[in-house]
């Protein structure tokens, strides 16, 4: 019971604390990015969860850089991988896939000190935009 009530008093203030840039839905699948303080954070629909709709995070410290990142990935306009460091433990990569003439994007991120990792979905670069505010 006094866990519970720890979890909600953290996940309250969190919510409290944190301002939501923008948000993006495909299907049953989504990314959210987040502001805190002065950090950032992905959220979003783990495709690996087995049933159950399971969300992940990463941080990262700096919006602008990371737009640009997944950004230029799009114009390479075919399949290929970006792999960026976020801090000590975890590694992200944004992976792009062709497909009907398409580049789409999701990410892949593991920690490797919690052992947590996961997957998104597929987005496109306009929802990516979006996300970022950037229409």
């Amino acid at each position: 019971m006094r866990f519970k009530l720890i979890f909600f008093l953290l996940f309250s203030s969190t919510i409290l604390f944190a301002q939501e840039i923008g948000s993006v839905k495909n299907g049953k699948h989504s990314l959210k990015l987040i502001k805190m303080d002065e950090m950032y954070t992905f959220v979003y629909s783990d495709t690996n969860s087995n049933g159950t709709k399971t969300e992940k995070s990463f941080h990262f410290p700096n919006k602008d850089t990371v737009y640009n990142i997944i950004n230029n990935g799009f114009k390479k306009f075919r399949s290929h991988q970006v792999i960026i460091l976020t801090d000590v433990d975890t590694v992200v990569k944004f992976q792009y896939s062709k497909l009907d003439d398409k580049i789409l994007f999701k990410i892949n991120h593991s920690n490797l000190k919690s052992k947590i990792s996961g997957t998104s979905f597929y987005f496109t670069q306009n929802e990516i935009a979006n996300l970022f505010g950037n229409p």
